[in-house]
């Protein structure tokens, strides 16, 4: 490790949702302003002290805030297609979490993969029961493209495999044609699938989204 990765650094403990997949992540803010997210392996250094009071509370927290303004007060929304909603299933495999205000109209094919590869990077960055090399070669034989950091692994995933890539594309072309025809194969589940189980809440799916592992999503994609 370079002496520079050892320099002592001091903040405030806090969580943010990840600007790029809105997931929770926990960190801690520096005065600055800069969150410094908190992953297995990190090395860290407790130093217990009083609260700070006045101008180094304000300071710490950002003007007197909770959290400073910028990315951390993001707020995004899941997103499913309505006739997919009345199944888990599906709403896990294509249900992605969109930043509020990217679109106001329908969802579009362009948006939904880079919401959709958010996901993966997410799903990735929050690993930590399997090293990801092994999960990558159990689903894929592809322990190679666990290089990089989360968003470069996910960008490489979506590239190189078919597995990752499909349900974007057929998203995407369901969002471009709009016909029975392209949602029959969005829709295509085993015959064990129930056809319905009902929809859920905004506040439902969301946490769905948000309990969804990386082996979770990579089984869905076997079906």
């Amino acid at each position: 490790m370079e002496e520079k990765d050892l320099k002592p650094n001091t903040g405030i403990v806090t969580s943010r949702k990840c600007p790029h997949c809105g997931h929770n992540e926990i960190g801690y803010r520096t005065p600055d302003g800069e969150f410094h997210a908190l992953k297995p392996g990190s090395l860290v250094q407790v130093l217990m002290v009083e609260e700070p009071q006045g101008p180094a509370l304000e300071t710490m927290t950002g003007l007197g805030g909770i959290l400073p303004e910028g990315e951390d007060q993001e707020t995004y929304r899941p997103w499913v297609p309505d006739p997919l909603t009345g199944s888990k299933k599906l709403r896990l495999k294509y249900g992605v979490m969109v930043k509020e205000g990217v679109f106001d109209g329908p969802m579009a094919g362009d948006i939904y993969r880079s919401a959709y590869i958010k996901k993966l990077e997410g799903l990735i960055e929050k690993e930590t029961r399997t090293p990801l090399p092994v999960i990558l070669d159990r689903f894929f034989s592809s322990a190679h493209l666990a290089s990089g950091n989360p968003r470069q692994i996910a960008q490489a995933m979506y590239r190189e495999l078919d597995e990752i890539q499909n349900p974007a594309r057929l998203m995407t072309e369901w969002l471009e044609r709009q016909d029975d025809e392209s949602l029959a194969k969005v829709m295509a589940l085993p015959v064990t699938e129930p056809s319905t189980e009902g929809p859920v809440s905004e506040e439902a799916l969301a946490k769905e989204l948000e309990d969804l592992s990386l082996e979770g999503f990579l089984v869905l994609l076997e079906d």
